[in-house]
């Protein structure tokens, strides 16, 4: 699962940054082309009816007129006033100076017409013969020096249906066009606002609604590649978007607490192989001890009686006497290695009690005293005023002080410093546990320190850097051994010419149980 989820990570963060238009900005363009193209058609067909509209009045006003004109004509003709005819013509001049009217008699003659219509006469007269014998108004729409026009041909009749002549009339549509555009222009103005407006808001909501929880998803995304499984998206609302925001969450929650169960398993695992591994080891000592014991404790007693008894002769030279006191010593000497050895194989079970650990601790401390001034060390004892008894052994809780003791008087350099501290602390047996609530023994010199492939180590049953000075490599093991028997847990800090701290941390008795 934890693989896939990186799959899914590192793909979807490729995605992100080879994508070279954010969602939003998809969305806001995709927004702008679809309202662009609805009220374009809309606009266009909203145009085009507008100008069906327009004709539709302008033909309509045009009939009326032209009518109007025709019947002024014909009474002017039947009565035989030809100068009305000329004066309806003027007056129609002076009330719109763009329409063009022409009187044509019954052999296409023009009898009166508008100032300025010569270019309407060429355009009419291909028809006139035509209108003379219509029996209704021809209306159409020609282009007249480049301008569409209304041409309507109204033909003149007697009472008796006898054709007069002809009345044409033109109307330029100058100010339809202007109408048209002006009606163009403010609807493209408005279609623009419009876009403009929806194209903003739509981005103001995608930014909100999309493209911020995106980005929050994707910086989580890739806080949990590099690790951090406490990480969470915030969201707000019930929509698509918040459920994916909270599944992801959950999905973080789930895997992080698989992950977790998972390191604590390879630590269980880790551990128990170490402990099965260290009393694998301790079986090996005890064993060898036992053997040791039976193999070469009688010869070794007689070897040492022996060098006893010739250094206490006095008829022996002097170097002989100086053998045997050597022989002896080495004898005891290793006389002592196998009775550690049976010591720590076969250490007793610890008594747990109530203990001081300032009663205990400061005995060793002033036994030791005597040591640190033989070696020029300054040996200090910090403790605080009130501390916890702890549940310990107080025999092994000396044994402990004393080996850590030792080795930091024998590390530190001469004219340098040992620190012994108590104080108040807690721990973790491992890292998902809970707090322990604890006291701490420090124990800190100024030596050259341990080196790193050292310090892995130093735990180790016969392990020892100090083995040309005596060392058995059991002291630092035996220490181990009585502290996870506490049900404590001991740390070591080293670096290379800056010193050692060792901190042992014993579980307290009870919070509310604490000693002036």
């Amino acid at each position: 699962m934890y693989r896939w989820l990186r799959a899914q990570l590192n793909h979807v963060g490729t995605s992100v940054t080879l994508s070279p238009v954010q969602v939003s900005t998809k969305l806001a363009l995709a927004l702008t082309l679809t309202s662009t193209v609805i009220l374009g058609s809309y606009g266009v067909r909203q145009l085009r009816q507008q100008e069906r509209d327009l004709r539709g009045a302008a033909e309509h006003d045009f009939r009326l007129l032209g009518t109007a004109v025709q019947v002024e004509v014909e009474n002017s003709i039947r009565d035989g006033q030809v100068a009305d005819v000329r004066e309806i013509v003027e007056a129609l001049e002076m009330s719109d100076s763009a329409i063009d009217v022409l009187v044509f008699d019954t052999r296409s003659v023009l009898q009166a017409n508008s100032l300025g219509s010569e270019a309407s006469v060429e355009l009419v007269r291909p028809s006139l013969a035509a209108a003379g014998h219509a029996r209704a108004a021809d209306i159409r729409y020609e282009r007249l020096v480049g301008v569409e026009s209304l041409v309507g041909m109204f033909p003149l009749r007697d009472d008796d249906g006898v054709s007069l002549g002809t009345v044409a009339v033109v109307w330029p549509l100058n100010e339809l066009r202007r109408q048209l555009r002006a009606t163009a222009v403010s609807a493209v103005i408005s279609s623009l606002t419009l876009i403009a407006g929806i194209t903003a808001v739509g981005w103001i909501l995608s930014l909100l609604l999309v493209r911020r929880p995106l980005q929050a998803l994707t910086q989580a995304m890739r806080s949990v590649e590099a690790g951090n499984w406490v990480t969470r998206v915030s969201f707000h609302g019930g929509d698509e978007v918040g459920a994916a925001l909270a599944q992801f969450n959950a999905m973080v929650h789930e895997l992080g607490e698989a992950r977790r169960h998972l390191v604590e398993a390879a630590e269980s695992r880790e551990a128990l192989e170490a402990g099965l591994q260290r009393l694998d080891k301790l079986a090996t000592v005890g064993q060898l001890s036992a053997g040791l014991a039976h193999e070469i404790g009688s010869p070794l007693q007689i070897l040492s009686g022996r060098a006893c008894a010739i250094a206490a002769r006095t008829d022996v030279p002097a170097d002989v006497q100086r053998s045997a006191q050597i022989v002896a010593a080495q004898s005891d000497r290793i006389a002592g290695i196998v009775e550690r050895l049976l010591g720590f194989a076969r250490r007793k079970a610890p008594h747990i009690a109530d203990v001081n650990l300032r009663t205990v601790v400061g005995a060793i401390i002033e036994l030791l005293s005597s040591e640190a001034r033989r070696r020029a060390v300054q040996l200090t004892f910090e403790c605080a005023d009130r501390l916890p008894h702890v549940l310990a052994d107080a025999d092994q809780v000396q044994q402990v002080t004393m080996n850590l003791l030792s080795n930091a008087l024998r590390a530190a350099a001469p004219q340098g410093f040992v620190r012994v501290r108590l104080q108040a602390s807690t721990f973790r047996r491992t890292d998902a546990s809970p707090p322990v609530p604890s006291v701490s023994l420090v124990v800190e010199d100024d030596g050259e320190g341990i080196p790193e492939p050292v310090r892995r180590r130093i735990f180790e049953p016969f392990f020892t850097t100090w083995s040309s000075s005596g060392g058995t490599g059991l002291g630092l093991a035996v220490i181990k051994s009585i502290v996870d028997e506490h049900g404590g847990v001991i740390d070591v800090t080293s670096e290379r010419g800056a010193g050692t701290r060792f901190t042992v941390h014993f579980p307290v008795a009870g919070p509310e149980r604490m000693m002036a």
